[in-house]
């Protein structure tokens, strides 16, 4: 009886095992592609042109 439910509790095991694993990898699939479709499609005047530099007059 008791190698019965160690066999049950084994089996019940892995299954919960291999299953968390399984949700875990579709979870950050999900994630990387929502933050990589989720990028701002407008584009301010200054993107991609680094910092702001104000030039001031030197007498």
């Amino acid at each position: 009886m008791f190698k019965f439910f160690l066999i049950i509790f084994i089996i019940i095991y892995v299954i919960y095992k291999i299953s968390t694993f399984l949700i875990k990898t579709f979870i950050g699939q999900s994630v990387k592609n929502f933050k990589k479709n989720s990028k701002s499609k407008n584009k301010g005047i200054l993107d991609e042109e680094g910092d702001f530099i104000d030039y001031e007059e030197v007498d």
